[in-house]
């Protein structure tokens, strides 16, 4: 079977404005954690300000995607030719500049700036260093980049659509394979506590089985795989992959995973829309340590109290 010819070919329908809502998984992974914390953010339209870390992961996302794409869809000599270093620079720097724009004030400190940039630089040398270790290996090619995803998830509201993008997809010809990846940045890498955490492990694991749906492949041919890029490393550590910028991590994404999670996001759209708008209603609070420390309405006691159940 030409899995290739099949992902090649398939179309992914356009989205109508006029009759379609889209959401993310981002919103749906909020609603996990807090609804109604979801509610202000996406029903309430209370904003979330900026911070340095969006703008560094987007700069640092669309540096390597770059990259990536000289480097294969093009020549080595073309990635090698790429400055990753003024490629970034100017990216993070457009990146503070809009979000600085939007709020009317700086978010950041020129030293704070400084930092992160240089950590950013860290990573590119040792991605650059040893990109030969994670790309570019016998059989493999590049599918896409960010690749588009948009479903339905609810028959009985087919209004509602899931959309979101993959960061980085690959095709094995010689294992017939397909992997997705996500990039994440990270300031220390994923400790196991992070690598258990449902809000970082199942964005993957519901983008497989959106993929194998919209692509029309089989599901067990897919695999998952988060490449996280580190901005602090220990020099000193005693073992190199502790002094690695980069790390991996493949969760479990077997079916019961994804039957669960797709039952989930199912209640999602069902519980809190009717066609594209969405349902008056009381939505739960979910106070806890880990949900509320970083809230961005933890201190504020007039959008969310903590107190009672509902909001």
């Amino acid at each position: 079977m030409d899995y290739l010819k099949r992902v090649k070919d398939t179309k992914v329908p356009e989205i109508d404005w006029d009759v379609d809502k889209v959401v993310s998984w981002t919103q749906f992974s909020n609603w996990q954690q807090c609804p109604h914390r979801w509610y202000l953010i996406w029903q309430k339209r209370f904003k979330t300000p900026p911070n340095i870390h969006f703008a560094f992961g987007t700069a640092m996302h669309e540096t390597i995607q770059e990259y990536l794409e000289l480097m294969y869809n093009g020549s080595i000599r073309q990635a090698d030719e790429f400055d990753l270093h003024a490629d970034f620079q100017e990216r993070i720097l457009s990146e503070y500049k809009k979000d600085k724009e939007k709020l009317g004030e700086h978010f950041s400190t020129p030293e704070e700036l400084t930092e992160f940039t240089n950590d950013g630089l860290e990573i590119l040398d040792f991605f650059e260093r040893w990109r030969q270790t994670y790309y570019y290996k016998t059989g493999w090619k590049l599918l896409g980049i960010e690749m588009p995803l948009l479903i339905a998830p609810s028959e009985s509201n087919p209004h509602v659509k899931l959309y979101g993008k993959l960061d980085v997809v690959m095709w094995n010809k010689e294992q017939h394979r397909i992997k997705i990846q996500d990039l994440k940045t990270s300031t220390r890498g994923w400790n196991q506590w992070a690598k258990k955490d449902p809000g970082k492990k199942n964005q993957l694991v519901l983008y497989k089985s959106w993929f194998a749906k919209q692509y029309n492949v089989p599901n067990d041919i897919v695999d998952v795989e988060y490449f996280i890029l580190k901005r602090k490393v220990n020099p000193d550590a005693p073992y190199p992959a502790m002094r690695s910028r980069i790390q991996k991590f493949s969760p479990s994404s077997g079916k019961t995973t994804q039957n669960k999670l797709n039952k989930d996001l199912i209640r999602f759209v069902e519980e809190n829309f009717v066609g594209k708008e969405f349902k008056e209603k009381e939505h739960e609070k979910k106070p806890s340590d880990k949900t509320c420390k970083w809230c961005p309405f933890k201190d504020k006691p007039d959008l969310c109290d903590k107190k009672n159940k509902v909001g």
